[in-house]
C-alpha cells in the first residue's frame, strides 16, 4: 500500500481538502483533484481522476 497520491505522488497525509473521517478510514482530496481513500493513513482506493476538480469555464 502507498502513503501518497498515485496520479501525482503528493503525501496523502497532505490532502488538499480534508472531507470526513470515519474510525481510521478518511476520505480526502488530493490537490491534483483525485479522491483518495485512506485506512489508517494508507491510499485503498481512488474515485475520479485529476481532471474531476476542473470547473469548466462559461
Amino acid at each position: 500500500m502507498t502513503t501518497s497520491c498515485p496520479s501525482c505522488a503528493w503525501p496523502a497525509a497532505e490532502p488538499a481538502y480534508p472531507v470526513s473521517v470515519h474510525g481510521r478510514v478518511s476520505y480526502v482530496r488530493c490537490v491534483c483533484g483525485l479522491w483518495l481513500v485512506l485506512d489508517a493513513g494508507r491510499v485503498v482506493a481512488t474515485a475520479g481522476g485529476p481532471g474531476s476538480a476542473k470547473v469548466p469555464s462559461p
